[in-house]
């Protein structure tokens, strides 16, 4: 049987995504004898012993110039991101994983009669060994085709995918999922390159389903610190440009990817219901980063300016003791251009809204009891236990006479009510209305200056991130 006959019968095999023909074993060995031209990350995964070895039985499948490789492409990838289920997911491994193929036709018996090469995918460390001829195996060498097809892609020497559908089946909601439900059987780094790949070629089409994912930020967060772990003992920093320190590499590039979607405040609500873990991981990093001189690497310090969005958008602590100097150095710059992302007025009509929708509680910062009794005569929107909370708050850390004036201004130009309302009935003012509203009695530079100093108020801060701030819902797995 030709290369290109064995090729077409793959094709064939795999037209119902649900059921191949074959096992996982037979397409393994037809895989890994793709040839990837310009590839600097495809290296063969198995050893091949006779008769497969024969002349008359030599593969040499050329990604970029057979014709019909394209096709095969299109059946891996229908193949990878076909929608099932956890237990559907469970009977196809056991089913592939069982051979069941003609073991009495020669060739395809003879594809049967391989081990996994030791010395390939040297790049992922030990922590990360996962060819074997199981479901799993089969998931790395499609991931690494498909990785690989998109950077041929990118570079214009393969004409595939042609559409997004050739790459993601069906949907790119559905597909997107199927993905991550994959990574998350199987967190392995060759599925890995494939999303980051993905997400680079596609963009914004298909980063929003990544962020509705119900898995990949676990994932992420759970390969980054399996790189970190699989670190050795006495490891000292020595240049290692892609070997065990890659996994680590890894996983920021693709977070870099998904936060090319927004400003990053989706990315830290994203990554939120792991973020103890994930912080503590990136204090191990940094850590890591302090010994690695040679390294100068923007992906790191994307990972590092991650790790910094997700304390300041969650208002997390800034303690020393519990975070490394260099998250708290990229937290201190995301509270600060927060003030640049949002339009001034926007800003300041959310924290004027914070204001008037907090919990009723003293507003001095070394007391905040609730049920205040005592209104500020001046400003008439915050309240006080009693005259000694009013006046420590004065002059206190966040001096209240700094803005107490302008507090004023912008409520009553916008019509806030005062604070000792019971029942405060609050504008429904757009950004827009609330503008109009306030740009001829309070100067812009007075709304800037307000909201500089407002937004170092923890409590400020936390409800406009967490009211206010853009973020995805996660989706349910």
């Amino acid at each position: 049987m030709s290369s290109n006959a064995l090729l077409a019968q793959t094709i064939h095999s795999l037209r119902d995504p649900h059921n191949p023909t074959f096992c996982c074993r037979y397409y393994i060995c037809l895989l890994s004898q793709i040839e990837i031209e310009h590839a600097h990350n495809w290296e063969n995964p198995i050893t091949r012993h006779a008769p497969y070895d024969s002349d008359s039985d030599k593969l040499q499948l050329e990604l970029s110039s057979v014709a019909d490789s394209t096709s095969l492409l299109d059946g891996l990838s229908t193949f990878i991101t076909t929608n099932r289920s956890r237990p559907n997911m469970a009977v196809l491994a056991r089913r592939m994983e069982h051979c069941e193929c003609d073991r009495n036709d020669r060739l395809i018996d003879s594809m049967h009669a391989w081990e996994w090469n030791l010395t390939a995918y040297c790049r992922d460390p030990d922590g990360f060994l996962c060819r074997t001829d199981t479901l799993e195996g089969l998931l790395a060498v499609i991931a690494d085709l498909l990785y690989n097809a998109l950077q041929l892609h990118d570079h214009r020497s393969l004409r595939w995918p042609q559409n997004r559908r050739q790459c993601l089946f069906g949907s790119d909601e559905g597909a997107a999922t199927m993905l991550c439900r994959w990574l998350d059987v199987y967190p392995i780094l060759p599925l890995l390159r494939a999303i980051a790949a993905t997400a680079a070629s596609f963009g914004s089409a298909v980063l929003v389903p990544f962020l509705l994912s119900a898995h990949l930020p676990k994932n992420l967060v759970g390969i980054l610190k399996r790189g970190v772990d699989s670190l050795p003992p006495d490891f000292g920093g020595g240049f290692d440009a892609f070997g065990v320190v890659y996994p680590i590499t890894l996983v920021f590039t693709t977070m870099k990817e998904l936060e090319n979607i927004d400003d990053g405040v989706s990315s830290a609500y994203f990554y939120r219901e792991w973020c103890p873990l994930l912080l503590d991981t990136m204090n191990r990093v940094a850590e890591i980063n302090d010994k690695m001189a040679w390294l100068s690497d923007f992906t790191w310090e994307g990972g590092f300016n991650l790790a910094g969005v997700i304390h300041a958008k969650l208002v997390l602590p800034f303690d020393e003791a519990q975070y490394h100097k260099k998250i708290l150095e990229y937290s201190q710059l995301c509270r600060t251009s927060i003030l640049n992302v949002q339009k001034p007025y926007e800003l300041a009509r959310n924290i004027m809204l914070t204001l008037a929708e907090l919990s009723l509680q003293c507003m001095n910062a070394k007391c905040a009891k609730p049920d205040p009794a005592s209104l500020c005569s001046g400003c008439r929107r915050v309240m006080y236990c009693n005259t000694e909370c009013q006046s420590s708050d004065w002059n206190g850390l966040l001096p209240h006479k700094k803005v107490c004036k302008k507090i004023r201004a912008l409520g009553d130009a916008a019509g806030f009510p005062a604070r000792a309302n019971p029942n405060p009935i609050l504008p429904q003012c757009d950004v827009h209305e609330f503008r109009l509203a306030v740009q001829h009695a309070v100067p812009l530079s007075d709304v800037k200056a307000f909201n500089k100093y407002m937004i170092e108020d923890d409590r400020i801060r936390k409800v406009v991130n967490d009211k206010y701030s853009a973020r995805y819902p996660r989706a349910l797995d």
